[in-house]
């Protein structure tokens, strides 16, 4: 002979949430697993503060927990975990950004990263990156003899907007 379980529950919220389809609290879908797997388990609400002694006995253990139990551990929402990896990513790429070797002349610029879109031109790309036919540029990659201007002077993008 099979044996059914009753419960009972002043939380109308809670049976209405097992019943939904869109659940994305896990702890929630472990809940609907267990009673779609033992069928045998019926639920239902009474209203509570009704004087039903079982109910009472319920409110008064629940009441005993929040203040004498031990905490539960309950998994954090998607949207925390998201916020705390993007902030930790981000500290990662700034410490890169400030230790690394390359880019020092775009570092100079924009030294706190960010993952928000920049609207720059190409020109001013190009600028910021030193990619622009300066003798420092073109030395680098072989179609100059030297990287100094004329004035003796490092031949950079900076060099010529500031002092040529």
């Amino acid at each position: 002979m099979k044996m059914s379980t009753s419960g009972a529950t002043a939380s109308l919220s809670s049976l209405q949430i097992l019943k939904s389809f869109n659940v994305k609290s896990k702890i929630t879908q472990e809940a609907q697993m267990t009673l779609l797997e033992n069928a045998r388990i019926r639920l239902g609400w009474v209203k509570a503060h009704l004087g039903i002694k079982g109910n009472d006995i319920a409110d008064s253990l629940s009441k005993e927990a929040t203040t004498d139990g031990i905490p539960a551990s309950l998994p954090f929402p998607k949207s925390f975990l998201q916020k705390q990896l993007l902030q930790l990513s981000l500290s990662r790429w700034q410490a890169e950004w400030d230790n690394g070797e390359t880019g020092r002349s775009v570092y100079s610029i924009i030294p706190k990263i960010s993952n928000k879109q920049l609207h720059w031109s190409r020109e001013c790309i190009e600028f910021a990156t030193g990619h622009l036919p300066f003798p420092s540029y073109l030395k680098r990659f072989g179609f100059h003899f030297t990287d100094y201007c004329g004035c003796g002077e490092i031949g950079n993008a900076l060099h010529y907007a500031t002092s040529c």
